[in-house]
C-alpha cells in the first residue's frame, strides 16, 4: 500500500512539473506573441497582394481547364456506363444461349420447297 501512495506521490510532483513548465512557457509565447504581433500584421497586409494576383491566376487556370476536365469527365462517364452494362450483360450470357438452344428445338421448320 505504500509503493501506491509513493507512486500517487511521484504522480502528483510529476504533473505539478509540467504544470509549472507549461505556465512558463505559456507566459513566453504570450509575450513572444504580443512583441510580434505588429510585425506579424506588416506581414500579412504585404501579404496581400500577393495573394490576390495568385487568386486570379488560378482563377484564370482553372476557367481555362473546365472545358478539358468536362470532356475527360464526360468520357470517363460513357465509359463507365458501357463497362456497367456489360458487368450486368456478362452474367446473362449462359441463360441467353440456353434459351437459344431450347428456341432452336421447338420451333416449326419451314416447310421445304419442292
Amino acid at each position: 500500500m505504500i509503493e501506491l501512495i509513493a507512486l500517487a506521490g511521484i504522480l502528483v510532483a510529476g504533473l505539478a512539473v509540467a504544470f509549472v513548465l507549461g505556465l512558463v512557457f505559456f507566459v513566453l509565447k504570450l509575450v513572444f506573441w504580443t512583441v510580434f504581433l505588429p510585425f506579424r500584421l506588416l506581414f500579412k497586409l504585404m501579404w496581400i497582394p500577393f495573394g490576390l494576383v495568385t487568386g486570379a491566376v488560378g482563377l484564370a487556370a482553372g476557367a481555362a481547364i473546365l472545358p478539358v476536365l468536362l470532356v475527360v469527365g464526360g468520357v470517363v462517364a460513357l465509359i463507365a456506363l458501357f463497362a456497367a452494362i456489360i458487368a450486368l450483360v456478362i452474367p446473362a450470357i449462359p441463360f441467353v444461349l440456353l434459351g437459344l438452344v431450347i428456341w432452336a428445338f421447338v420451333r416449326r421448320q419451314p416447310a421445304a420447297v419442292a
